[in-house]
């Protein structure tokens, strides 16, 4: 029970004990004496004989005893009332950011309430504000660049740095998270030493009847692997997966078990896996969805109506799912009675033990004068999180679920089912791979005009930062459906036409060598038939909306004359400009065409590869 109380409650529980304790033996002295002699006559032999003499020398000195304790805690209660008066205002208290992925901040915000309330001095006045900020995944990743290389808008304006608090803490989802942001940061940017709080390892989980037919009536921690359980089947639904960068667990599901043809359309690119179960109330309507098992647990609680379900909607698994169970079936009642039974999801325990590892690190800024307090508070809320997050359906950070900290009729946990803590995510590779995913088919249209021929803020030519550029788009796209490239003068044989990648991009690399390889010295030619004649190409090949793209690399060229009329009614296809020069995206009519939507323009003068990650950012959003 006492156990259970938080550490300023218990203190303060104490101190009063102590006072109240203190005053009835200043009034009444005859007590503790009194104690002391029954105890003298009821001890038997040589006992008796030692505990005479100590009753001899307590009775000596009990006033002393007394007042020693008095000033002690008159001591004690004004110091408290020295340092935090309960008349005056309370301090400010010492304030904390701490970046978590949306799928995991529903825990760590009540880890944060907890941390806070245990922090808060005798009077109540807070001592710590720990500020949890939520964002999808790939959102606390550019942030974190972001903030240390403000984004160049076009135009010439003040480079503009992304909203809210920079953080002083990270709780990454993935420990290889964190080398992937250490390799793209800025100096000014540093990392303290990573601290593993928490581990979840992924599980399929589904109503009853979905899961026994998914894993063939064998549900076995590990009894089968990521292929098998995903294989299509003609009698249980698609699993549902999230896609990998904007749900964590969707990328370590993509690590874990390879990338998917297609997703299903269940999900949408920005949905976690919260998001996707809150459009399933009744549990016995939802799909096989991959998740954490600690997110599994906190669903469970949910539709079992003792816990309130996780960054919910409003609405969202208010009435707990139930299935109808004639009771007769029992033996216990009439047939014509009837009970309504909870059903939970079950859980599929994929082989391999592949799992999420919660890593907290301390994110220090050299251009920000940091207290050493608010340091301190970043590692101790570290081992807080470490401390806490076990009673929420994590396992600890060695793997091990602690059954007898979690909330009673938890027993859809199987702790026996294995973790493998020394697997090491892909995460770089699966998260390039993810975002190089432009769409089904790709024209790259690579301006090689004299202009291009211009000095770059790289220090080489505009025309190598975008043959660099497309050639890095080429080579990540093997096993797309087509991907082509054209230069502005086609006439020069240096072309390909929209076909697969089969090779690892080779061929399509060195036509680009070759074209980087010729001085630009041609002026600009009408941009307008060259933009027209490739939105035809693609239209012509025929798939969904928003699949097709013509992606061009330009300084700007000559656009003048392209309108409107040009770009609608092309089934789809969508035009895309990365500029590599800041003045590109305002020539005319291009500002006039993005008002309308008909196409987008980037600035990638100062970073092509940001620019490049903002237009992947569009492209994974439908118009």
């Amino acid at each position: 029970m006492l156990l259970a109380l938080s550490v300023s409650t218990l203190w303060k529980a104490v101190l009063i004990c102590g006072i109240v304790g203190l005053a009835v033996l200043t009034v009444v002295p005859e007590v503790p004496l009194g104690v002391l002699s029954w105890l003298r006559h009821t001890l038997p032999g040589k006992l008796a004989a030692l505990f005479d003499a100590f009753f001899r020398w307590i009775q000596k000195r009990i006033w002393w005893f007394l007042s020693t304790g008095i000033l002690l805690t008159v001591g004690v209660l004004c110091f408290l009332l020295a340092r935090d008066p309960p008349w005056g205002p309370c301090r400010t208290p010492v304030e904390v950011t701490f970046a978590v992925s949306d799928e995991t901040a529903p825990a760590v915000r009540r880890v944060a309430d907890a941390f806070m309330r245990d922090e808060a001095n005798w009077w109540g006045c807070r001592g710590v504000n720990v500020n949890v900020g939520a964002l999808p995944a790939d959102g606390i990743r550019n942030r974190l660049r972001d903030w240390t290389f403000p984004v160049e808008p076009s135009g010439g304006r003040t480079p503009r740095t992304p909203p809210g608090a920079r953080p002083d803490g990270w709780l990454a989802d993935l420990s290889e998270e964190v080398g992937y942001v250490r390799g793209r940061r800025d100096p000014k940017l540093t990392f303290g030493e990573p601290v593993t709080v928490a581990v979840s390892p992924l599980v399929i989980a589904a109503p009853s009847g979905l899961a026994d037919d998914l894993a063939g009536d064998d549900l076995r921690p590990g009894a089968h692997d990521w292929a098998y359980l995903l294989r299509p089947r003609s009698s249980t639904r698609q699993v549902v997966r999230t896609y990998p960068l904007a749900s964590n667990v969707g990328l370590a599901t993509t690590a874990a078990a390879g990338p998917a043809a297609d997703l299903s359309g269940e999900v949408r690119p920005d949905d976690n896996v919260h998001e996707v179960m809150c459009r399933y109330p009744d549990s016995a309507a939802a799909p096989p969805v991959v998740m954490t098992e600690q997110q599994f647990h906190e669903i469970n609680l949910a539709l079992s109506g003792t816990a309130s379900a996780p960054r919910a909607p409003d609405g969202c698994f208010t009435a707990p799912a139930t299935v109808r169970m004639t009771a007769g079936r029992t033996g216990t009642a009439p047939a014509s009675a009837t009970a309504d039974v909870l059903a939970p999801l079950t859980a599929v325990y994929p082989k391999g033990g592949h799992a999420l590892r919660y890593t907290c690190v301390p994110v220090l800024w050299s251009d920000l004068d940091r207290p050493g307090s608010v340091r301190r508070t970043v590692e101790e809320f570290c081992d807080a999180l470490r401390e806490a997050l076990p009673r929420y359906g994590f396992r600890d950070h060695r793997g091990r679920l602690d059954t007898g900290a979690l909330p009673p009729g938890s027993g859809w946990l199987k702790s026996e089912a294995p973790v493998a803590l020394d697997w090491k995510a892909p995460v770089t590779s699966t998260i390039y791979q993810s975002r190089t995913r432009l769409a089904d088919h790709v024209l790259l249209l690579v301006d090689n005009s004299g202009s291009m021929g211009n000095r770059a803020a790289d220090g080489g030519t505009r025309l190598t930062a975008a043959g660099r550029l497309a050639q890095f788009i080429v080579t990540s796209r093997r096993g797309e459906r087509t991907t082509g490239v054209q230069t502005f003068f086609p006439e020069d044989g240096r072309g390909s036409g929209p076909a697969a990648v089969t090779d690892g991009g080779r061929s399509l690399v060195e036509r680009l060598d070759a074209v980087m390889d010729v001085r630009p010295s041609r002026p600009d030619p009408e941009m307008r038939a060259l933009v027209v004649d490739a939105l035809d190409r693609m239209a012509a090949i025929g798939g969904g909306q928003d699949r097709r793209v013509v992606l061009v690399l330009t300084d700007g060229g000559d656009p003048e004359g392209l309108a409107a009329s040009d770009l609608r009614g092309r089934d789809g296809v969508r035009l895309v400009v990365l500029s590599f020069t800041g003045r590109g995206c305002a020539k005319k009519p291009l500002p006039e065409l993005q008002e309308k939507g008909l196409m987008s323009c980037y600035d990638a003068s100062s970073d092509p590869e940001r620019a490049l990650d903002e237009v992947f950012d569009e492209l994974r959003r439908p118009r």
